[in-house]
């Protein structure tokens, strides 16, 4: 085990100095000694006993020691003075005679130094068990320095998989966990909330039992107390088939931070290197020119065979990197076979050239992209298989495996990727596209995508000025930029660009690269996509960065395609977006504001009298009944409409964000904080700023919420200045304010800060004649919208939606209008257009719901060989589990944990997927999946534990069974009887049975026709 690297005492750094211990140097026996030691070879040096000097050598306790005494009482007392029952001690008595060894400490030996050899053999044995001793100490050192490289956590594991050392920083951080983790199993004791991430570690230490070698481990997380650890490290062999791990933390979340993560990344990721075998053989054959060329149409080749969301771009030298996003492993393997195929077979140049290629493959799975260095954990797998696709003669597509990790050490040159004499721009460059790629995937908006953009290849390509420009209006207009300091005259930069670019040559012209612009050399390269050029992109540089431009324009040229498609989509969804837009205008006021009801008069009437004053509006009421569309009329009749009126939804954003997104944040404030970012309350300033859901913030971000709506003031993150803003704030909530206060989650001083002019939103039950005055407004406009000829409601459907609660207000009535129009083909929208929850209906009898009568379980007796007592055993189980999870908080599907019990007894009964498929007449690819999907899925909750028995003991039963292969679909049939006959709603009966609601629709459908 490493521990901290121990003091070596400077007396034993010579091992041919031999160190004699005595009490009194002056005694006649230590003369007598010294004479009979001075024909040895050694160098003897006597040491007169401190107190100092021994705490000191006691603390090597396996160092041997030799030390004078008179006899044994003498030597008992030195041992006692000075505490050396631990030491390994050799006595040297001036009395050998009256010795009871017996007395001694068992480490403890005396010795007759006046027999004849003796001595010789003694310092001999001392020489050889002190070098011994400082080679340990040596190697501990260099251990020690070694772990302060690569990482400051360590654990020794047994050949079982036991952890036998912890050191002490690791057994800190797991807290009682690692306490109590010697003697048990390192999965169990680390608690890696990863699958795959274990299954991997699995493999690594299974292979590190035949290689030998040190090797790398890829990040995993590991589950603190309240926070989630991600790290990586090395694993080598130790004596005694041992393995030790040295971990160093990469990256920490609190918990919930972690799963939220998680939760949106959900999918897997993958990265393609290409590299043309002995391309360098073929530019010395063919000369630089036809290899430039070749390059270019093999750039071509790949993109042909790409996704549309897939990204392709030359890498560095003759390396290509294909980025595909949303693929796993599989996909991508599919794909790269592929695109081997094609590239083989194809014929480059004018020569007609035919190339070999080398290909290397990598995926990081959901929950392996968290952290800052996924990226380049990704890059450095792909490089690692390519390297292996190389090594074996090229020709080859290789995926990377855990093994390529072994012998990192001795490899790391070959594993570095230096494609190119610059590797660290290599990286550089490979983030920006990944950051790119990402941008792409997650931003709509002209202006959000053009900002963030100017800001990555600002800070991606190190320049001076990013510039985009768009052709409008019969100029080139500024549509967003970034720089890196105040010095650089953007305005004089704007100016020449739109007086030396003509519009009317805009779509032939060419990329310019290296041209002046002011004091700057520049690339100007055009965004075009269907023979239309749709922006201009400018990058300048200060005037000695030639290289860095020469770099810089080789990758802008290859991802201009894929900004200028981008840049298409994004146009086309906000001309889309204002259409609808417009026609919304055409059609008539807003529609949540269509009303007749009082209550609806006296909300606007409220309205009406507080909008004109800076007054904090606290905006109450359940979802769906139109809080953000009062807000906004807050703000179209405030004294300033023209001002910005910004919206932030808190229940929308993960937590650790909020702050981040309501303040702004500085430069480096946090990691991926690479730019300056203006908050909501920054971009509200001068007009109103509208936070959505308020009773969602954390109290942490409440109580500087506090801080500025008291004194309209606030501080960037990473910040240190207070800055002061003009901000109306309007906060709106779906809960009950009072009641969260008094639950302590909501702080009290904020709400009576904030609670100045509250109005109450009415339900859409609560507003008279407005539903059906709505539905005719929506009926209308969607109608129009999907060019059918619908006139208006047959009576029955009238009769229908006036019985009905609305408990989803507007919003589900909004909804439930479309839904309508699409299923309707004649000119009157039906009851069977009108797809409502049955439960939410005032009067039944103007519908069929479904009642306990109408639905009976099926007899499982008839349909199995099971005798009756078991039949009703199977129907009690079944009800009371749906009985029990109809009464959590959160529920949970009742038939997905039925079947994971059921195939977990089928697979404990029959060893194998295969043979269950086979037995249960199933196809095995949907018993295999089916099965995943299931083992992903967690029960914890405690009440199911005698459930899972009674389950276990009745599947048994059945399948000693002949009729068990289908049994499962009586099951589920005595399943969905039982929960359609819960006085439950729809959403929860589907949520029992994990269904859609067409599906429970069907279901219901079908259980009616059954009885």
């Amino acid at each position: 085990m490493i521990k901290q690297t121990p003091h070596i005492p400077a007396a034993f750094e010579d091992v041919e100095v031999i160190l004699l211990y005595v009490e009194a140097a002056a005694r006649p026996k230590v003369a007598e000694l010294l004479q009979h030691l001075a024909s040895s070879q050694y160098k003897i040096e006597v040491i007169t006993l401190t107190a100092e000097f021994m705490a000191r050598a006691v603390q090597q306790q396996s160092l041997p020691l030799l030390m004078i005494c008179q006899n044994l009482d003498h030597a008992l007392a030195l041992n006692s003075k000075f505490g050396l029952a631990d030491c390994n001690l050799f006595w040297l008595p001036a009395e050998t005679q009256g010795w009871h060894v017996n007395q001694l400490p068992s480490k403890h030996q005396v010795v007759d130094w006046r027999a004849f050899g003796v001595i010789d053999l003694l310092l001999q044995l001392v020489q050889q068990q002190t070098q011994a001793f400082q080679e340990k100490l040596y190697a501990q050192h260099k251990l020690a320095l070694l772990s302060n490289c690569l990482g400051d956590l360590s654990l020794t594991l047994s050949p079982q998989g036991n952890i036998v050392d912890i050191n002490l920083k690791l057994s800190g951080l797991l807290q009682n966990h690692g306490i109590t983790a010697m003697g048990q199993n390192w999965l169990e004791s680390l608690h890696i909330p990863s699958t795959t991430a274990q299954t991997r570690m699995q493999q690594t230490l299974a292979d590190l039992k035949h290689t030998h070698a040190m090797t790398r481990l890829p990040p995993f997380p590991i589950q603190l107390e309240n926070t989630v650890m991600m790290v990586d490290g090395f694993v080598g062999s130790l004596p005694r088939e041992e393995s030790l791990l040295i971990l160093r933390q990469v990256a920490s979340w609190e918990s919930h931070e972690w799963h939220e993560q998680l939760s949106q990344q959900t999918t897997a990721v993958t990265l393609l290197l290409i590299n043309p075998d002995d391309f360098s053989d073929f530019n010395r054959s063919h000369g630089r020119e036809m290899g430039d060329q070749v390059l270019r149409e093999i750039i071509q080749g790949i993109a042909k065979i790409l996704r549309n969301d897939d990204f392709a771009s030359r890498f560095s030298g003759a390396v290509f990197a294909v980025h595909l996003p949303d693929t796993n492993e599989q996909q991508g393997q599919v794909l790269a076979a592929r695109m081997l195929q094609v590239l083989r077979t194809q014929r480059f140049s004018k020569s007609k050239v035919k190339l070999e290629f080398s290909l290397g493959l990598a995926t990081l799975e959901a929950e392996e992209q968290l952290g800052e260095q996924s990226q380049l954990e990704l890059f450095r797998r792909a490089n690692a298989a390519l390297q292996a696709a190389r090594s074996v003669g090229g020709g080859k597509l290789v995926s990377w495996q855990p093994q390529f990790d072994a012998n990192i050490l001795a490899n790391l040159d070959r594993m570095s990727g230096k494609f190119s004499e610059a590797p660290n721009d290599d990286f550089r460059l490979m983030n920006l596209q990944w950051d790119i790629i990402r941008l792409i995937g997650n931003t709509h908006s002209l202006q959000g995508f053009s900002s963030q953009l100017c800001q990555l290849l600002n800070s991606g390509l190190q320049s001076e000025f990013v510039g985009l420009y768009l052709p409008q209006s019969g100029h080139l207009t500024h549509l967003a930029s970034s720089t890196t300091n105040a010095e650089v005259a953007v305005q004089k930069i704007h100016s020449r660009i739109q007086n030396s670019i003509s519009l009317q040559s805009l779509d032939s012209y060419e990329t310019q690269t290296n041209t002046t612009l002011l004091s700057y050399q520049n690339i100007i390269i055009p965004l075009t996509t269907r023979e239309q050029c749709l922006a201009i992109l400018v990058v300048c540089w200060r005037p000695e960065v030639n290289l860095e431009i020469h770099k810089s324009s080789e990758q802008l040229e290859q991802i201009s395609p894929n900004l200028a498609a981008a840049l298409e989509r994004i146009i086309l969804l906000e001309q889309e977006k204002n259409r609808n837009t417009s026609a919304e205008k055409d059609n008539g006021d807003g529609h949540e504001l269509i009303f007749k009801s009082a209550a609806m008069r006296t909300l606007m009437h409220q309205v009406q009298l507080v909008a004109p004053t800076d007054a904090t509006v606290l905006i109450t009421g359940e979802s769906g009944t139109g809080k953000e569309v009062i807000a906004e009329q807050l703000h179209y009749q405030s004294l300033q409409p023209d001002k910005p009126f910004i919206t932030l939804d808190c229940s929308t954003i993960v937590g650790h964000l909020i702050e981040s997104e309501l303040f702004g944040h500085r430069k480096g404030a946090f990691t991926g904080a690479i730019n300056n970012q203006p908050g909501k309350i920054a971009q509200a300033d001068g007009g109103t700023l509208f936070l959505d859901e308020v009773g969602e913030l954390p109290l942490d971000i409440q109580s500087k919420l506090l801080r500025f709506v008291q004194e309209k003031t606030y501080i960037a993150v990473g910040d240190q200045r207070v800055r002061k803003v003009d901000v109306r704030l309007i906060l709106a909530t779906n809960r009950d304010l009072p009641e969260e206060v008094t639950a302590g989650r909501f702080r009290a001083d904020l709400y009576h800060r904030i609670n100045v002019f509250t109005l109450n939103l009415p339900t859409l039950h609560q507003r008279g004649e407005d539903p059906l005055l709505l539905c005719r407004h929506f009926l209308r406009k969607f109608s129009q919208q999907y060019k059918k000829d619908i006139s208006d409601f047959s009576e029955t459907a009238v009769y229908k939606l006036q019985n009905y609660t609305w408990p989803g207000n507007v919003r589900e009535l909004k909804n439930c209008m479309m839904r309508a129009v699409i299923l309707c083909s004649g000119q009157y929208i039906e009851t069977e257009h009108l797809l409502l929850q049955q439960h939410k209906v005032i009067n039944s009898s103007v519908t069929t719901p479904l009642t306990n009568t109408s639905i009976v379980a099926p007899d499982l007796s008839s349909s199995t060989a099971l005798n009756s007592d078991h039949c009703v055993q199977i129907t009690n189980l079944l009800a009371n589990l749906v009985d029990l999870a109809s009464q959590q908080t959160e529920l949970f599907s009742v038939r997905d944990w039925l079947e994971k019990q059921w195939l977990a007894q089928c697979l404990d009964k029959w060893g194998s997927l295969y043979q269950v498929a086979q037995r249960l007449n199933q196809s095995e690819s949907t018993t295999r999946r089916r099965f995943a999907k299931l083992e992903t899925q967690v029960f914890e909750l405690p009440l199911l534990q005698p459930f899972s028995e009674d389950c276990t003991q009745l599947f048994e039963t059945i399948l000693r069974n002949q009729s068990h292969n289908t049994f499962w679909q009586t099951i589920e049939d005595s399943l969905h009887s039982i929960v359609l006959q819960r006085d439950i709603s729809q959403q929860h009966k589907a949520k029992l049975l994990n269904v859609t609601q067409p599906t429970l629709r069907k279901i219901i459908q079908k259980t009616q026709s059954v009885n």
